[in-house]
């Protein structure tokens, strides 16, 4: 008799744990937990995750709707779930911007840009070059590299 009334409780145990869905919200860019999504399921129920974006539902549901003001909502059916839920960030940006003006064009802007990477662009040399006033600059030496300098400079 006390092994039948131990089954039936271990059973009644596993059904009630079972008619418990858990999960884990995370963002979609980085794997971090998400705190205070609202889970609201098909019977108006209303789950909200702790701070290590943990839920439990506790009440039977078929579908569920999962948001967040950062993040873009998600409806998923209970077969769809699993037990890491991740969420997509909402970027606020515009796609593009188109700028109108009146004034003339004081300059060509694909002209700029290619005497700027002209201008920029360091010209490698072939051979051997060296700088006299890298001599000069004493951040980053040491105490020996500067007494060298030090020689060079008297020696010039």
């Amino acid at each position: 008799m006390r092994t039948i009334i131990t089954t039936l409780f271990f059973l009644g145990i596993a059904i009630v744990t079972m008619a418990q869905k858990r999960g884990v919200i995370v963002n979609m860019a980085d794997g971090v937990p998400v705190r205070d999504v609202k889970i609201y399921t098909n019977r108006n129920a209303v789950v909200t995750t702790n701070w290590r974006g943990e839920f439990v539902l506790d009440k039977p549901c078929t579908s569920v709707t999962i948001t967040h003001p950062n993040y873009l909502s998600l409806t998923l059916n209970l077969y769809e779930m699993t037990d890491t839920i991740e969420l997509i960030p909402k970027y606020h940006s515009l796609d593009e911007v188109v700028i109108y003006g009146r004034r003339k064009m004081m300059f060509d802007v694909k002209e700029a840009t290619k005497d700027a990477r002209d201008y920029y662009t360091p010209k490698m040399s072939g051979g051997f070059s060296f700088d006299l006033f890298s001599l000069f600059k004493r951040r980053g030496l040491s105490k020996e590299q500067r007494k060298k300098h030090d020689q060079i400079i008297q020696n010039y």
